[in-house]
């Protein structure tokens, strides 16, 4: 393999799981009349009309944006209960829409995680936003509480570590994980231990109800993705009649049993790695099948850096743990867009016993800042997780909870028997409230056949919980579909413009992936020059964008920067064509 075409590879694994770990996810059957009281969607709602207002204006450092981003922040109480005490920060930004006479109202959106900053999400999914819904809604969304801009959870984590543990799956394996867990909130500054039994979602839920105030919207409309789903089906529980409409896309299943949540999300994990490897296999444009069979290769990788303990990378420092094997191939699976990516990283680790391609998968799926440091994504996820938890069970039973979960997959067993469930986390004081939503408008699933962290089963389990949902059903790899499968866009413009809901049963087919490894094809390093071109022009720093032949992207790019993921997708055209 060419080692131009492994750095190209490299940026645009940068690009896309940049852009995917920001929108996904975890760690009712027909729809009501809409009542007579429900606003008209055509009517115009001006713009800061509530009994709040936020106060607007530019967004700073790493919030700058190529597009018209603009920032703001509420205060709110940490604890719901004492509505005289501790207030907060939550941290909001908007692309308002220039046409104010077509205006509904604002559109608040939700990437998942849980820990995904909103802000930076905003970012790029304002540039793919279908004019419809841009025309119509100031886009918005936050930094739920615990993260990023917002009052955040702060641990001086050393996650490298962490990452190095994962896989161990022997008993001194698994003491190593349950000590550092249990000194995990050794590490986090004391105002961080202090709130983070009350970042659960139920909080969340109370303060977007704030946003919604603030805004000036008397309900609210709202698109979550994967743990976004929970947010928004709490929300709707909470204040079913506050609800204008929401889009639950990649739902997570309403259930407070987190240990089956993980065993059903393993055996999806499972499926789509098998379905990439067929796919792999029946085309001769995957160059990892020129070595052998994709689950041969993989599985003859899994017990050679069993063997040797890593593989090295392009970082002299670091090299590929069996963890992050593992952690690696998993990444790859939220998009069929990572596919042919995850072909060439493990074609270098076996033919070549290069691992960096896959330690980038890795690093941009956790966070990781070119400086070594994380962003607090993680922490914030398993804070907010364990706020929802109610159960803490000793430390033996987790272990055979842990096991459980790991029997759950054939090819990342190593990876999930490293799950140590809320081990060193606080008791909850507001555990997550499940509730059928009664009394809300229609609510809209949407749910992929093969979707890998949001089990199909999942948003059909979501629909029918729910009182008011419908299900549409996308037969489609990937997670989570709205904003990158185009058969469902105008499903949703339907409902968030005209609360129009698809008949029952719909559904529709991913064509866009019916080619996922695109040939090689001649004049690469053109195309590669054209790429960086258009990445500078759309925003991305010229500095570490400034040797076009890549031989120092991956030392220079931080695919964290949301300019950096912004005008990737100013270009995915041309990111497309390599």
């Amino acid at each position: 393999m060419v080692h131009r075409r492994s750095i190209v590879a490299i940026a645009v694994a940068a690009l896309f799981v940049a852009s995917c770990a920001n929108t996904s996810g975890v760690s009712t059957v027909a729809a009501n009349e809409i009542s007579a009281v429900e606003p008209d969607p055509s009517v115009v709602v001006p713009p800061g009309s509530g009994p709040g207002s936020i106060e607007w204006g530019p967004c700073a450092g790493a919030q700058a944006s190529t597009v018209d981003l603009e920032c703001g922040s509420i205060t709110v109480p940490l604890d719901y209960a004492e509505p005289d005490g501790r207030l907060i920060d939550i941290a909001v930004a908007r692309v308002a829409t220039p046409y104010d006479d077509e205006r509904i109202g604002s559109l608040v959106l939700n990437p998942g995680g849980p820990g995904a900053s909103g802000i930076d999400f905003l970012q790029t999914a304002a540039l793919v936003m279908p004019e419809e819904i841009s025309r119509r809604f100031d886009l918005v969304s936050f930094d739920p509480r615990g993260v990023g801009a917002s009052t955040a959870i702060d641990c001086d984590t050393v996650l490298d570590d962490n990452v190095t543990l994962l896989g161990a799956g022997d008993d001194a394996g698994w003491d190593a994980l349950v000590v550092d867990a249990e000194a995990h909130p050794s590490t986090c500054t004391s105002d961080s231990v202090a709130i983070g039994a009350l970042l659960g979602t139920n909080n969340a839920a109370r303060d977007l109800d704030e946003i919604r105030a603030a805004l000036g919207d008397d309900r609210l409309s709202y698109v979550g993705f994967s743990y976004g789903t929970r947010l928004g089906a709490t929300y709707a529980e909470l204040f079913p009649d506050r609800v204008r409409a929401l889009v639950l896309d990649g739902a997570v299943k309403p259930t407070d049993d987190f240990t089956e949540l993980d065993v059903e999300q393993g055996a999806s994990i499972d499926r789509a790695f098998e379905r990439f490897a067929e796919a792999c296999d029946a085309d001769e444009d995957c160059e990892l099948s020129e070595i052998g069979p994709t689950l041969d290769v993989y599985s003859s990788l899994v017990a050679s850096i069993a063997e040797t303990g890593s593989i090295p990378t392009a970082d002299p420092d670091r090299a590929l743990t069996p963890g992050e094997l593992q952690l690696g191939v998993i990444a790859a699976m939220y998009t069929t867009q990572l596919w042919p990516v995850l072909a060439q990283g493990m074609y270098a680790a076996s033919a070549e016993n290069d691992g960096t391609l896959l330690q980038v998968l890795v690093d941009t799926y956790l966070g990781r800042q070119p400086d070594g440091s994380y962003d607090n994504s993680q922490d914030a996820g398993f804070t907010i997780n364990c706020a929802d938890d109610l159960s803490r069970p000793p430390n033996d039973v987790v272990r055979v909870e842990s096991e459980q979960i790991a029997s759950s997959s054939q090819w990342f067993d190593d990876f999930l028997r490293a799950s140590t469930g809320c081990i060193g986390a606080p008791l909850p004081v507001d555990p997550l409230i499940i509730g059928h939503a009664d009394g809300a408008p229609p609510i809209l699933v949407i749910g992929n056949t093969g979707d890998p962290a949001t089990p199909y089963e999942w948003s059909v389990a979501m629909a029918d919980f729910l009182t008011s949902a419908e299900l549409f059903t996308v037969e489609s790899d990937g997670h989570t579909a709205f904003l990158s499968i185009p058969c469902v866009n105008p499903v949703v413009v339907d409902y968030l413009v005209d609360l129009d809901l698809p008949e029952p049963g719909a559904s529709c087919v991913n064509e866009a992936a019916a080619d996922v490894f695109p040939p090689a094809g001649e004049g690469e390093f053109d195309k590669v020059v054209a790429l960086f071109d258009c990445l500078r022009e759309n925003g991305a720093d010229g500095d570490l964008l400034a040797d076009p032949t890549g031989q120092t992207l991956f030392e220079q790019v931080d695919p964290t920067d949301p300019s950096f993921a912004a005008a990737a997708l100013a270009c995915q055209e041309l990111i497309g064509d390599l």
